[in-house]
């Protein structure tokens, strides 16, 4: 499994999944470099995959690492909320359907609400939604990529959009975006 050819072949079947994720969690402009950093991470990292079957879930684990190094160090200090989350034909509709609730609202600015709704989510909670929605795996492939049970990813994934709904809902009605992060029980999630 560790010969060039075999990374040749199996690396571009999933760049656009890498790509998906990594342009959720830092933004359009920084996919491609964050996708070429995990790409050459996984380069170096080549010989410790053992199936072809585990290459999709494995470089997308790389891809959330990168990504994850890249929030913590000085680009994650940058603020991001104006850039909108790219929406492919194939990702992300079932979550901007919320936004449809709107007539009123440009997609643009559908976009960027739904940007900062996502960015004012706890960090568990913006990833699992990034990995379903914007690079289409499953909760078998978040758990994987995530190092955690499908079941905590598929609970996760169901209370972010629980959070989600309630912001755009309440931010529609012009309420102040702390009060949008404080669920009925009184304590701060975000």
């Amino acid at each position: 499994m560790a010969d060039a050819a075999s990374f040749a072949a199996i690396v571009p079947r999933y760049t656009s999944a890498m790509l998906h994720v990594a342009a959720s969690l830092v933004g359009m402009d920084d996919a491609e470099d964050a996708a070429q950093e995990a790409v050459m991470r996984a380069w170096q990292a080549w010989p410790t995959l053992r199936e072809e079957s585990a290459a999709r879930a494995w470089l997308i684990t790389i891809t959330v690492n990168v990504c994850r190094q890249w929030r913590r160090g000085a680009y994650g200090r940058e603020a991001r909320m104006t850039r909108p989350l790219p929406v492919g034909e194939e990702s992300g509709e079932e979550l901007l359907a919320m936004l449809h609730a709107d007539p009123g609202a440009s997609d643009h600015l559908g976009s960027m609400d739904l940007r900062a709704a996502v960015n004012q989510l706890r960090p568990e909670f913006r990833l699992v939604v990034a990995l379903r929605y914007y690079a289409g795996l499953d909760a078998t492939e978040i758990g994987a990529a995530l190092g955690i049970p499908p079941a905590t990813a598929r609970t996760r994934l169901r209370r972010a959009l629980e959070l989600l709904r309630l912001q755009l809902r309440i931010s529609g009605e012009g309420t102040s975006a702390r009060a949008r992060l404080v669920p009925q029980g009184g304590s701060h999630v975000g």
